[in-house]
């Protein structure tokens, strides 16, 4: 066994010594790799290749031992070699190469081959690194991180739908994890009058106030991708020249003559349907057939309520105080799972973040699960919503009142004590203490109300 020794790419050859070995050898060792090379199959915990050459004609290379490489080096890109047709190996093995090269190839295009597997490689780190964000073992979710993996090595526009708070802009992230750059804009944010300086850049005295040329998020995405969030809510007469950019490839700031090319992957999402929106006149048929080239639907919570199991505890670990821990009661569970989620993942996050704040011990019971804004549907459909008919000005006011509530009680359970009902939720004394005044809450007259006759 031999090592090239460099800080560099990993790349393990399999292969009995003979001259294909050594030049592949001798081009490796010209350039900055670390290379270990075997007679053998070998499964090396301490050297994990980014590439595996692999010789198929070498007698110890079977389609188990191909299985077992596979399995243990699961990041790793296989580029095998032959002087006979790939077709003549077991499927296995046809299906297991991501480079194939014949004899003579191999001597012509190794190197271009591991450069273009370097990037792959690269691409792939990022994409799963991305996906951890994207919590949750369901069925739907395995499709979705199946569809997002299919779509990478495309350049098509990507259409994402869902409803709100389902994790659209971490999709749209995942999506663009292989691109140099990601530029997001969320289009209900831009005033209407503002819309094609944003996207597109203004010149110079192109407007009152335009003091300088300025570069549009087209420009800024340009080479890498551009994420357009709740595209339903762009002005129609900005689609048009949306369309026109996407169609064209080019852009043209506001006030100027001059076009520029651009290279931009476009990712559009919206909580809208799209279809209904084009038949209602309120957004263009040509721009929607232009947007949906890959669409990707994004199931909502209510959809997978097993993934509660993983969310759950991913947002604990986000959201406990430094060097605490918590766990969720087998109650608290059952609980989050009876609710419908109408506010899908984000409501769930917020839900836990508030369980937390408010736990008296390290694992979370039911009664912290406070879920005070939506009633559960399955359970709750025939009670009164006491927040049904209120503005959004009352609705806050009934979400202070309840919180007030719930401070006060726990108070009271604590023995009128601000420092043991701080530390019951697991924050300071005098953070309590101000939030508790911040929504008009005050303990000395707690006590005197709760000592009063």
């Amino acid at each position: 066994m031999t090592l090239v020794s460099s800080p560099r790419t990993k790349i393990l050859l399999l292969s009995e010594e003979n001259p294909i070995a050594s030049f592949i050898l001798d081009v490796l060792s010209s350039v900055d790799y670390e290379v270990l090379f075997s007679e053998k199959v070998i499964l090396h915990p301490h050297f994990v290749p980014m590439i595996l050459i692999v010789n198929l004609e070498s007698p110890f290379i079977q389609p188990d031992s191909i299985e077992k490489l596979q399995q243990f080096y699961t990041d790793s890109l296989l580029i095998g070699f032959s002087s006979q047709p790939l077709n003549s190996y077991p499927v296995l093995i046809q299906n297991t190469f991501t480079v194939f090269l014949d004899i003579e190839h191999l001597k012509l295009q190794l190197m271009s081959h591991i450069l273009k597997l370097k990037e792959v490689y690269v691409y792939k780190k990022r994409f799963k690194e991305s996906l951890k964000k994207l919590v949750g073992h369901s069925e739907p979710m395995q499709v979705l991180y199946k569809k997002i993996e299919q779509i990478l090595p495309h350049k098509g526009t990507v259409l994402i739908q869902g409803a709100s708070g389902v994790g659209k802009e971490l999709v749209a992230r995942a999506i663009a994890s292989v691109q140099p750059h990601l530029v997001i804009v969320n289009c209900s944010a831009i005033p209407e009058n503002l819309f094609e300086s944003e996207l597109f850049g203004h010149a110079r005295g192109a407007f009152t106030g335009a003091t300088g040329d300025r570069v549009g998020l087209f420009e800024e995405a340009d080479n890498g991708a551009l994420f357009l969030d709740e595209i339903g809510d762009m002005p129609l007469p900005m689609q048009t020249k949306l369309l026109r950019a996407l169609q064209e490839g080019e852009i043209r700031r506001v006030g100027s003559n001059i076009t520029k090319k651009v290279s931009v992957r476009l990712i559009a999402a919206t909580n809208r349907n799209l279809k209904e929106e084009v038949l209602k006149g309120r957004f263009r048929e040509d721009l929607f057939y232009r947007l949906n080239v890959i669409p990707i639907e994004i199931p909502p919570l209510k959809e997978r309520l097993e993934d509660i199991e993983d969310l759950a505890p991913y947002f604990i670990k986000r959201y406990a105080p430094l060097g605490k821990s918590y766990s969720l009661s087998k109650e608290a569970l059952k609980k989050l799972k009876e609710h419908d989620w109408p506010g899908n993942v984000r409501e769930l996050e917020n839900t836990i973040h508030r369980a937390i704040s408010f736990t008296e011990t390290p694992e979370i019971q039911s009664e912290s699960i406070i879920i005070d804004s939506v009633l559960s549907k399955k359970n709750h459909d025939e009670k009164d919503k006491a927040w049904e008919k209120l503005n959004y000005k009352e609705f806050k006011e009934y979400q202070l009142e309840e919180e007030r509530d719930y401070i006060r009680q726990k108070f009271l359970e604590n023995g009128s004590s601000i420092t043991k009902t701080a530390a019951a939720f697991g924050m300071l004394r005098t953070a309590l203490h101000n939030r508790a005044t911040r929504i008009g809450l005050h303990f000395r007259s707690i006590e005197k109300d709760n000592t009063s006759p």
